[in-house]
């Protein structure tokens, strides 16, 4: 059976993997997009999909799940070919092209790979004591909607937990946060504004159990033991990565914090394979979805120039 040949194989479908693969299409050139999990979105969509974005342009606000609706409406409009649930598996270089094997079992060529895997795949950290298990305890935020006139708890002491007990206070009937340490690892502004939202805040406590959607947890201070009902629990304890996708990419240089350094034109030290987003590192490179936005025109860019190079050759001959 012929193998489908593209210009271009994007992996990853975070924001800087669909901007990428509509880009390229946008620009003549063919490619197909890949993508581990079940759904198009990335760590936007898995981790805050609720938050409000305001350093986007072109938006003075928006949601973070409404701009990845707009990115994959874009991603649509062209004729992009979008696998999920595929992973690459093996590759063989050929002459500056790839022969590539896809876990769906397909094989297919690219004379391009742009990796935008972002760090790697994100697994939420679970609660490490004896939990009932019923629906009500959340490792990610769903629509805001369901926590409407609930008693919510966050647990948690970071970014994310602190920014959803500040969005869910719009719609729930109360927002409590619990965390282990004397004070929030979160952003300054954001923790003042836990007491603008009336949130109730419990600093150094240690949770003990959960049980019959009722928390037990004690101050690490006095040890006093508290104990509080809730009709939706959110555990924001972090993210575990795993990166190991990046193995099947042989002699790939990878630094100490497992990103990608690459060039001026996003390319990686192997030839024909390009990095964008915040799977790459380079001096003074930002971390934010416009960045990488940036970075796959670069990437694109630079693979447009061969590939029409090649097309010329092909013309003149």
């Amino acid at each position: 059976m012929q193998k489908q040949t593209y210009d271009v194989l994007v992996i990853g479908g975070g924001p800087a993997g669909i901007f990428a693969a509509s880009l390229a299409h946008i620009k003549g050139l063919k490619s197909i997009l890949i993508e581990a999990n079940d759904y198009l979105g990335g760590q936007p969509l898995m981790i805050y999909s609720q938050k409000t974005i305001e350093d986007y342009p072109g938006y003075a606000r928006i949601k973070a799940y409404q701009l990845i609706d707009n990115f994959i409406a874009q991603l649509k409009q062209t004729k992009v070919s979008v696998l999920l649930k595929t992973k690459l598996i093996s590759y063989v270089s050929n002459d500056g092209s790839f022969v590539i094997n896809l876990s769906n079992k397909k094989k297919i060529c690219a004379k391009a790979i742009i990796v935008a895997t972002g760090p790697g795949m994100f697994t939420p950290n679970r609660l490490e004591i004896p939990v009932d298990k019923h629906k009500n305890i959340e490792y990610n935020v769903n629509q805001l909607d369901s926590y409407k006139n609930l008693n919510v708890v966050i647990l948690g002491g970071g970014d994310s937990a602190v920014d959803w007990a500040n969005e869910i206070s719009s719609v729930a009937k109360s927002v409590t946060i619990i965390h282990r340490r004397k004070e929030f690892r979160a952003n300054g502004v954001n923790v003042n504004n836990l007491k603008k939202h009336k949130v109730k805040i419990y600093l150094n406590y240690e949770i003990l159990k959960v049980n019959k959607n009722q928390i037990t947890f004690k101050n690490n201070e006095t040890s006093k033991i508290d104990k509080i009902s809730f009709q939706k629990l959110i555990v924001q304890y972090g993210q575990s990565i795993d990166s190991t996708g990046l193995n099947v990419f042989k002699n790939l240089k990878i630094d100490q914090n497992k990103r990608i350094p690459v060039n001026i034109h996003q390319m990686t030290n192997l030839k024909n394979i390009y990095a964008i987003g915040n799977i790459c590192i380079y001096d003074g490179k930002p971390s934010s979805i416009v960045c990488a936005h940036g970075e796959a025109s670069v990437a694109v860019r630079h693979i447009l120039n061969r590939v029409r190079s090649y097309a010329d050759k092909i013309v003149k001959h």
